[in-house]
């Protein structure tokens, strides 16, 4: 059984594998209601961080990404040492668990990634019998011969980000009139164009919301911009006071808090993704290359659209055919369909 009162999680540093590492958190505080858990993460992550009520302190890693930089390594852990009695690394890369070492964490718990032997003193070598991203950060919690594959794992703890209304202030700033009921767009994907689903089918969507009396919000960062104007050119210009781009105008905390404000929302396979299942909102998830048996959404409310294509799923940045069927062939009509199953204005 694991013994811990101090904790120190070197965090993902995508917003996805965030969001689902919060399920490790519910599990290290159902196991010990009074552990401190620490998170080591990018600055830009703070804002979702300090919406968990789980973490308890937030630690900056002020490392940029691929930079090894052994000897700041080394340095930032001074005000770390003996300070915690358990660590667990969850990315796989071998520069992720220097910290840790160096700041003589005696126990450092991690999967085996980038033969980190030396490193980690308390490891698994069996990614594959834990399919899900969630399992693997979940299974962190207990001993290897506690629970050996994802089916000794029960009841994993979905992620659950606390929200709050916008205010009029920020509100009239984004130009939103919250009157009519909103459904929020995912509509980029900082993996690759694999996980966008066509622009125009986005468009069609949202004019069938529209004309049922909602209104739609584009959200994302400021590389989103191109996509949300090529998705608002195809809509109907009577329905543009209806369409709202606030992409690269929020920050994460004001993107999760407009979010808890929709109806429902249509997400790429995405951090937003997991965003929305995180402020328990029902969603509509596209899955084009990528697939739902590794990170799929957390969340009941989620119906997930997957494609059936024979070389799904491949797992890469592009088609290497050119075709992007896996994403074509998921058509506008399918999603409507699903759309007004799930909800009604």
């Amino acid at each position: 059984m694991l013994s811990f009162n101090k904790v120190l999680i070197i965090a993902p540093s995508w917003l996805g594998d965030m969001i689902m590492s919060q399920s490790l958190y519910k599990e290290l505080k159902r196991l010990n209601k009074n552990c401190t858990i620490d998170v080591f993460a990018p600055l830009w992550m703070k804002p979702i961080v300090e919406r968990m009520d789980e973490i308890d302190n937030f630690i900056e890693n002020p490392f940029k990404h691929g930079e090894f930089n052994l000897k700041k390594r080394i340095s930032i852990t001074s005000n770390l040492k003996d300070k915690y009695d358990f660590a667990f690394i969850l990315p796989n890369s071998f520069k992720s668990a220097f910290v840790p070492f160096f700041a003589h964490i005696k126990n450092r718990r991690g999967f085996i990634g980038e033969s980190r032997y030396i490193l980690l003193n308390n490891m698994r070598k069996n990614k594959e019998d834990f399919p899900l991203m969630v399992e693997r950060y979940v299974s962190l919690a207990f001993d290897n011969d506690e629970v050996k594959t994802s089916h000794d794992l029960k009841d994993i703890l979905y992620p659950k980000l606390k929200t709050k209304p916008l205010d009029k202030d920020t509100l009239e700033r984004l130009n939103l009139n919250v009157e009519r009921p909103l459904m929020a767009l995912g509509c980029g994907a900082n993996y690759g164009p694999t996980k966008m689903w066509p622009c125009e089918y986005f468009a069609k969507a949202s004019m069938h919301f529209i004309k049922k009396g909602g209104a739609v919000v584009a959200l994302g960062s400021q590389k989103d911009k191109d996509t949300v104007a090529k998705i608002k050119s195809f809509i109907d210009e009577s329905m543009h006071p209806y369409f709202y781009d606030v992409a690269g105008n929020t920050n994460l905390t004001e993107a999760l808090d407009l979010i808890s404000m929709c109806k429902v929302a249509i997400c790429n396979d995405s951090g937003l993704m997991h965003t929305v299942a995180a402020a328990d909102i029902p969603q509509i998830c596209i899955f084009g290359s990528t697939s739902t048996k590794y990170t799929p959404p957390l969340s009941d409310k989620a119906h997930c659209i997957e494609s059936k294509e024979e070389c799904h799923p491949c797992f890469k940045k592009t088609c290497k055919f050119n075709t992007y069927a896996c994403l074509k062939n998921i058509t506008p009509d399918l999603v409507i369909s699903k759309l007004d199953e799930i909800i009604t204005l």
